[in-house]
């Protein structure tokens, strides 16, 4: 049976007319009744009712039975061509923050990207806290997070640590003093949160809620400094990158604990991914090494 000919049959069978079928098939009209015949005469079966002087057809009994298995057959058969070219795909998604993703793993996305061509990457831009049931009901393959993630189905790998920064108004030299957590006013605070551990250590210091802006996206956290004492704390990375001509970087005498970075994967990871999963880890950590 040939699959062209299960292709003319569905195609007449949508259309309901052998010559709009035809048309939509690029074939002659010749053409299409001819390998229907061929299909019949395969099958031993009438499969439509051909009324003379009318182009419409209906199906047969035997036709409506037929063009359950024809449907059938085109799927398998498309199912099995494509075996070869989806041996050669890789599938992965990734859910990062927009500290991390935009700043010192953006170049890791574009080499990564660059040298798998067979890789489709999903970067999704999300915060820790929903990454980790994502990754929990395996709707990402990976997390990069702020933090350890709190589900025991799921595995947290430690990809790098960097320090915190005060970015604050004013036109000085780069890391130009030390400053203690206590000279910093609440009211002039541009707040980003970056996990638990940071927040702990942050409410120590200031009392929640009494920010000037409270902001998810490290960008607006700096394009929101506009008064001479107005200030926010940042990853190096991405203060680094960030940092206006008005404005310069302090180090903490009292700092926060280090901004740790986990892979986050399930331990249970859909088979289909579970080696991709394990060489974008690798990748990660080759250029993590290299960078930092």
């Amino acid at each position: 049976m040939d699959i062209k000919d299960i292709k003319i049959f569905l195609e007449i069978n949508n259309y309901r007319n052998i010559s709009t079928a035809a048309r939509a098939l690029f074939l002659t009209q010749s053409t299409v009744s001819r390998r229907l015949s061929m299909l019949e005469k395969e099958l031993n079966v009438k499969l439509l009712f051909r009324s003379k002087g009318h182009d419409t057809v209906q199906l047969t009994p035997a036709g409506e039975r037929f063009l359950t298995i024809a449907e059938q057959i085109l799927a398998l058969s498309i199912e099995v061509n494509s075996l070869e070219e989806n041996n050669l795909i890789e599938h992965l998604s990734v859910a990062v923050p927009d500290s991390l993703a935009s700043y010192i793993l953006r170049d890791f996305f574009k080499q990564l990207s660059r040298k798998n061509p067979n890789l489709k990457l999903e970067i999704i831009l999300l915060d820790s806290i929903p990454t980790y049931e994502m990754v929990a009901n395996r709707e990402v393959d990976i997390g990069l997070t702020n933090g350890k993630a709190p589900y025991p189905e799921l595995n947290s790998n430690l990809v790098f640590k960097e320090d915190f920064v005060v970015m604050r108004k004013g036109n000085k030299n780069s890391f130009s003093q030390i400053i203690h957590p206590s000279e910093l006013k609440s009211n002039n605070e541009i707040f980003q949160f970056f996990g638990s551990d940071y927040n702990h250590w942050h409410d120590y210091w200031w009392k929640p809620g009494f920010a000037k802006l409270r902001v998810n996206l490290a960008q607006l956290t700096v394009e929101f400094l506009n008064e001479e004492e107005d200030w926010t704390i940042l990853p190096e990375s991405v203060a680094c990158a960030l940092l206006p001509e008005d404005c310069y970087l302090s180090r903490l005498s009292d700092p926060p604990p280090e901004r740790c970075c986990y892979s986050v994967t399930h331990k249970k990871p859909r088979s289909d991914r579970a080696l991709t999963i394990q060489k974008f880890n690798r990748s990660l950590q080759v250029y993590i090494k290299e960078r930092i």
